[in-house]
């Protein structure tokens, strides 16, 4: 009952021009892309939990868990709109729900918060170290590191670029619009003037990722 049921709604929105590929069972690695950052997060997530001098209980592990999904829900996957000068970022949190709200750090937490009294002090510090490592693991994969043997495309005008920033708050992402580049002898692009929502930035462009080309 359940299959036909499932076929029938299969069906339904097919015809409403939508077309579906599902992964056959049991058959993970044909979902690499999303299967990879699985990994990349359990991996963080056993080698964070190990690490820890005091025992996380149910409650503490579950909002761990909670604020975890919530960061890598939030990634940018590109621009909402057309408009070059519009640079709020399209995430998958806007699309499994429309009416969520971004939701800063509520504080700033430090190591000795692990001894804190208040296990959410320990909670909220653990999902910043999860934050920083899932981002910097994260951030490798979406930039292209070739050899010199190969040429690779440049860094263009009109490029949306992810900017890498250690100084952001927690979940946040700040992306911009490139305006020039700087070139060195051979025509390689070394660096970029970028422009954000609240400022003009000049950055490397090993700093940079391409979320979507001009």
């Amino acid at each position: 009952m359940l299959e036909k049921v499932d076929q029938t709604r299969i069906d339904t929105l097919c015809s409403g021009g939508i077309e579906w590929f599902f992964n056959p069972p049991a058959g993970s690695h044909f979902g690499g892309v999303w299967e990879r950052m699985i990994r990349t997060t359990r991996k963080i997530l056993y080698s964070l939990m190990k690490e820890q001098p005091r025992t996380v209980d149910d409650d503490q592990l579950n909002t761990v868990f909670c604020e975890a999904e919530n960061i890598l829900n939030s990634r940018p996957l590109t621009t909402t709109s057309p408009d070059p000068d519009d640079l709020t970022p399209l995430t998958p949190n806007m699309l499994m729900n429309p009416q969520a709200k971004w939701l800063a750090s509520p504080g700033v937490f430090e190591q000795k918060d692990i001894y804190a009294r208040k296990r959410w002090r320990q909670a909220q510090y653990l999902v910043d170290v999860f934050w920083s490592r899932w981002r910097r693991e994260y951030i490798v994969t979406l930039q292209q590191r070739a050899k010199w043997q190969r040429q690779r495309r440049n860094v263009q005008v009109g490029d949306i670029v992810l900017i890498v920033d250690k100084s952001v708050p927690r979940n946040s992402w700040l992306m911009g619009l490139v305006e020039s580049t700087s070139k060195d002898k051979k025509g390689n692009v070394r660096s970029c003037q970028v422009r954000t929502k609240t400022s003009m930035l000049e950055r490397p462009v090993a700093k940079l990722c391409i979320l979507v080309e001009s």
